[in-house]
């Protein structure tokens, strides 16, 4: 197991959280809150998320938040979250065909809908309005049930905003920094300075 966290580190965790709008302190227990989980999931087989949460010395959101940034690290394969239920299990054979059809556009390309649609076999000029919301009710599903790793989902603009693409863009006009104070990460334009958006401390680029 040891090798397999060295994928894995706060900060990258907490990289992960912001692009969902989540902002986290620094969290000494980080290491061992993500082994407990992954050992919980893979070698006990675990499916209550009440159980996980409380043997993890997570709260409820947390613990979701780091199996999500574990799937999206490729350490734990293609489960269910079933958030109202509070259960996780790996997902159905009919999902997991659904889902293969859609990783390469996803995962390889960055795809948007439209492309997606246009990608797709049988789509013609006289059925792309129908292939192009056949493909957003397909990607809205499998992201509502968490099997979609590092993306948020716009359902007004039917948009798909990629982790990887927003990290990268990010970075070209800031500089991430951890607050001194509480540890959480901020993005920093070079050079400025601003408040932390966890414990609203002044962070400074300097």
């Amino acid at each position: 197991m040891s090798d397999i966290f060295n994928k894995i580190n706060e900060w990258s965790y907490q990289r992960f959280a912001r692009f969902f709008g989540i902002v986290k302190p620094s969290d000494i227990e980080f290491d061992n809150k993500m082994k407990k989980i992954y050992d919980l999931i893979i070698n006990e087989k675990v499916e209550d998320l009440d159980f996980i949460t409380k043997d993890s010395g997570c709260s409820f959101d947390e613990c979701v938040l780091k199996i999500r940034y574990l799937k999206n690290k490729r350490l734990i394969g293609d489960y269910y979250i079933d958030i109202p239920n509070k259960i996780i299990k790996e997902c159905s054979s009919e999902d997991e065909i659904l889902l293969q059809k859609y990783v390469p556009y996803i995962y390889n390309k960055h795809l948007q809908i439209n492309e997606i649609a246009l990608r797709l076999p049988n789509t013609s000029i006289n059925n792309l309005d129908v292939m192009q919301e056949r493909v957003y009710k397909d990607i809205k599903y499998l992201n509502d049930k968490g099997l979609l790793n590092g993306i948020s989902f716009d359902e007004v603009d039917k948009k798909i905003v990629y982790y990887t693409i927003e990290k990268h863009k990010n970075e070209a006009d800031t500089i991430t920094i951890n607050c001194p104070n509480c540890g959480a990460i901020n993005d920093v334009n070079r050079h400025g300075k601003v408040r932390c958006a966890y414990c609203k401390s002044i962070i400074e680029d300097k």
